[in-house]
Order: structure tokens, then C-alpha cells, then sequence
């Protein structure tokens, strides 16, 4: 992938794609001047709901966070930020401190941003549309339109105060380092329902529902049985976003690992909310 950095005033050593996500064509930029990671803007990105606008935006207001990747440098087709030196925490370590981090960014003070930022709020029933109407029709099965038509119907009102949300705490984001935990791609990131948020994470990383309801309502002084019912509240839209928006990377790269993926949250999601079907 080639991307020219004479604007960004670098002497640059090396650059080399990152392995990632269906989201992530990333660079290592390693440069003299510290090394980076290049998060470009691509259509592919976009269809899956990441904003490299808005992560500069929320970034840029994180600047003194210490969990948080320091912007360096920004252009139309993408953002430069900080490299975390460090390894990724692995999965059956990370249930406790991904639960810190979500703590740490729902409770970060929101006076630096933008009102059009706090008022950009996250909808996970406009992002399950969205993915919905950018797969193709040969992708669109008559289980996906009869969940679609059923959530189409409801509300996706916030059901606690909001705050920022990062949307992707997984330990594939969590890095471990000699200065405590760094937690990257923040790409999904908006003003949004923390209970959504939490809801998110626990499935996406197949957490323990009530270790991790209990370790976060302990950390904020909140009500177990409360955020219990709104994380039931969430799962079945989380579980269908989820589907969608593993169908739609398999639509983009044909990896049949992200149909598997997609499958295995439709069967959750029938589990979950079974719906009747002609």
C-alpha cells in the first residue's frame, strides 16, 4: 500500500501493513521521530461504520489521556497517531481490565467537545440499516428481513444518560505496555448509551454476563439489577448488528470465516428473540 507522508514532515525508516480487522488497512510508520500508526479512510471503512473524522475529533480531545493514542498528524485520507509499544492482552486475561477501560472512557468529563459531538449520538438501529441496505440482495436472507422488519418497529432510545463510548473494547484492542494498558481503535467511538456500550463488549468478547455487570455497576455506584435488564434490552440489536456486519465483510473480502461469524450470531439472536418465519 503506498501513501506518500512528505506532508507529515517525517524521516521515515519504515512503513508495513498491519494484520487486522475488516476495517484495518493500517500502516506502521516508523519514522525518527517516533513511530506511528497510518488509519487511512477507505470505502471499505465507511460501509462498516467507521468515522476517521470523528476519531480524530474524539482523539484530539483525549490528547492527555493516557489510554488513549496521541494524534500526530491528519490529511483527507486519514489520521496519524501514536503506536502503542506493546503486545495485545490476550482474551482470558482481558475480561477485568477491559472493564476498567469502559469505566475510564464513560466516565471521561465531555466539557471539550463540540456540541454537534455530544449531540451525535449513536443509533444501533440507523447503523443496522445502514448495513442492511448496502448488502447485496443475494446476501439478504428471509431471517435477516424478518429481524429487520421487526426491529424497523422499535426504538432504540437511550436508556441511561450518555456519554462517550468507544463501541469496540475487545482485548484484540486492549495493548499491554510497560506504562499499563492502552486501549486503540477508536474508529466506532461517538456519544452513545453506556449500557449499549457494555453490551457490546461483553459480546463481543463472550464475557461473563454477570462477572462483568457486577465489576462495572461496582466501580460507578450503580444498580446490578437495572443494567442487568438494559443489557438484556441490548443483545438481540447488538447480536443482529453483529450479523450484519459480519455479512457484509464477508460480502467485501469474501472470507467465509466472516459468514461463519455471521452465522453464529443469527443462531444467538434466534436463541434470543425467536421470531416467526413463512
Amino acid at each position: 500500500m503506498e501513501m506518500d507522508f512528505t506532508g507529515f514532515r517525517l524521516n521515515i525508516n519504515k512503513v508495513s501493513l498491519l494484520s487486522g480487522g475488516l476495517t484495518n488497512a493500517c500502516l506502521k510508520v516508523e519514522a525518527q521521530e517516533g513511530t506511528f500508526v497510518w488509519r487511512p479512510v477507505s470505502e471499505q471503512a465507511t460501509l462498516l461504520g467507521a468515522d476517521r473524522n470523528k476519531e480524530r475529533e474524539i482523539l484530539t480531545v483525549l490528547y492527555d489521556c493516557p489510554f488513549a493514542p496521541r494524534v500526530h498528524n491528519f490529511n483527507e485520507h486519514g489520521l496519524l497517531v501514536e503506536w502503542f509499544d506493546g503486545e495485545v492482552i490476550a482474551l482470558d486475561a482481558a475480561q477485568d481490565v477491559a472493564v476498567d477501560l469502559l469505566v475510564k472512557v464513560h466516565q471521561l468529563p465531555l466539557d471539550a467537545f463540540e456540541r454537534s459531538m455530544k449531540q451525535d449520538v449513536m443509533s444501533v438501529k440507523s447503523r443496522i440499516l445502514d448495513y442492511w441496505s448496502s448488502l447485496l440482495p443475494e446476501n439478504q436472507t428471509e431471517e435477516m428481513q424478518a429481524y429487520i422488519d421487526y426491529f424497523s418497529q422499535r426504538e432504540d432510545r437511550a436508556l441511561f444518560s450518555t456519554c462517550l463510548c468507544h463501541n469496540d473494547i475487545g482485548a484484540y484492542n486492549i495493548i499491554k505496555t510497560t506504562n499499563g494498558y492502552g486501549l486503540i481503535d477508536w474508529e466506532f467511538a461517538s456519544m452513545g448509551d453506556p449500557s449499549q456500550d457494555l453490551t457490546l463488549m461483553i459480546v463481543a468478547n463472550q464475557f461473563d454476563i454477570d462477572e462483568v455487570i457486577h465489576g462495572y455497576c461496582l466501580q460507578r455506584g450503580f444498580d446490578e439489577a437495572e443494567w442487568k435488564r438494559a443489557v438484556k434490552h441490548w443483545t438481540p440489536w447488538v447480536c443482529f448488528m453483529g450479523a450484519l456486519w459480519f455479512s457484509l465483510g464477508h460480502q467485501l473480502l469474501k472470507d467465509a470465516c466472516y459468514q461463519e461469524l455471521a452465522e453464529r450470531e443469527m443462531i444467538k439472536l434466534k436463541g434470543l428473540l425467536p421470531l416467526n418465519f413463512k
